[in-house]
């Protein structure tokens, strides 16, 4: 109970925190780019709903691709130069897409973009581990997890007028310029904690003292580390139980504007603003529930393992309801639907990568969210995407896709209530 009591000084972690957000921000632009652009880019490379689909699938399959190699490089370089060097390149080939000319170009790009873009999520969740204690960490983790949903609250809109006023390759030139713009910013004021210029003795002490997550090197080489986390069933349980959100957020994150274009008949600005709207609410709901309501319980002395799965277990079966929004006519009742699911999901999202910082072997904190992301964009990212365009040109709905959906999410939430088990640092010594 005298966890809420304990003094904590200084606000450089705070300021972390919100560069950490930037970069899921930028990060996730891109993606909210080409999800509203579909249409244009489309008509201007006179893709069908199937290819369309591979332009989405080809960044995640690359960006999932390289989760685990960015994940051991994490661990073993550092939060610091990994991120630098990936942001240059993802902000040089977001430019380059405003001057592609052909399918082979478009795809090579989105999937060079995957690639140098792949370090974001692993990156933030790891700095925020080494950054926050426990009784703050669902909090900070709740805002970089967030800021990927806010990125559509953003660019659904700004992408639409541009697209709009301008065109699509104007819209990429934009986003690019920011890029290089924000890197810059980051290369000055990121640096790990000990290595800070600009942190108080007071709060350097304060993160040294209370957090549990160190700075410690891997303990094994990348292989054999690899190989004991996959055959440990903690690892499994928060893979797939983290993938029952994941399937879902990816499907809306992607294929949400084509589908009010489609179902409702709304144009591009329309559907774009109706994007916003559900990924606002989660956005809030990510922080309030899953960041701030779990942290206030924390402190209060609750253990944080029932806290992490009482959460888990009423966000995701609010989830389902965003099933509703295929069986209305209504484009208000579909929004409410979805806005309410994705709520529901977005809440626990935060409450997965504080697990995964929990249960992580010393000097893995980077490989094992990397685990987690790779198996969230591989169900999640590859296949929701690629799968979702050929169900629809195969039925000329969402109704099949959003059903599978509806079944991932089932699936993840058995594994997070049977399969993990204790939230409990994994031993390395011991393979169950």
């Amino acid at each position: 109970m005298g966890v809420d009591k304990i003094k904590r000084p200084g606000r450089t972690r705070w300021l972390i925190s919100s560069l950490l957000s930037s970069l899921i921000i930028l990060n996730y632009f891109d993606r909210v780019a080409i999800s509203v652009a579909a249409p244009a880019i489309q008509e201007s490379f006179h893709l069908s709903a199937t290819e369309i689909g591979i332009v989405f699938s080809i960044y995640t399959y690359s960006y999932t691709m390289m989760q685990l190699p960015v994940g051991s490089f994490l661990d073993r370089f550092g939060v610091s130069w990994v991120t630098r060097i990936g942001m240059v390149l993802w902000s040089l080939l977001t430019i380059t897409m405003a001057f592609l000319q052909g399918k082979l170009l478009l795809y090579t790009v989105r999937f060079l973009i995957g690639l140098t873009g792949a370090s974001a999520f692993p990156a933030a969740s790891k700095a925020t581990a080494m950054w926050f204690p426990p009784s703050e960490r669902s909090l900070a983790n709740s805002f970089f997890d967030s800021a990927a949903k806010f990125a559509n609250v953003l660019g659904a809109p700004f992408v639409a007028f541009m697209i709009t006023r301008f065109d699509w390759r104007i819209t990429f030139l934009t986003i690019g310029i920011i890029n290089v713009l924000f890197t810059l910013i980051f290369w000055w004021y990121y640096e790990q904690p000990n290595r800070h210029k600009r942190i108080s003795s007071e709060e350097l002490n304060y993160i040294q003292k209370y957090n549990a997550i160190t700075e410690d090197k891997m303990p094994y080489g990348t292989r054999k580390v690899l190989s004991k986390l996959f055959r440990h069933r903690k690892v499994w349980g928060l893979m797939i139980g983290f993938t029952g959100y994941g399937y879902t957020f990816n499907l809306l994150l992607t294929w949400m504007p084509t589908f009010f274009k489609e179902e409702f008949n709304l144009d591009l600005m329309s559907s774009g603003l109706y994007t916003a709207i559900p990924w606002l609410i989660s956005t809030v709901s990510g922080i309030l529930v899953g960041g701030w309501l779990v942290d206030y319980f924390v402190k209060k002395g609750y253990e944080p393992a029932k806290v992490y799965r009482r959460i888990i277990l009423c966000g995701m079966l609010l989830g389902f309801v965003f099933l509703g929004s295929i069986f209305t006519s209504s484009a208000v009742v579909s929004i409410v639907c979805i806005s309410i699911g994705l709520a529901g999901i977005s809440a626990t999202a935060p409450v997965g990568w504080s697990i995964s910082a929990e249960i992580a072997p010393p000097g893995t904190t980077a490989l094992l969210s990397s685990i987690v992301n790779l198996a969230n964009n591989l169900f999640g990212g590859i296949i929701a995407a690629a799968l979702t365009g050929y169900l629809f040109d195969l039925t000329g709905s969402f109704d099949s896709s959003f059903l599978v959906a509806g079944a991932v999410l089932l699936i993840g939430l058995l594994f997070y209530l049977f399969v993990l088990g204790d939230i409990k640092k994994i031993n390395l010594t011991e393979e169950r």
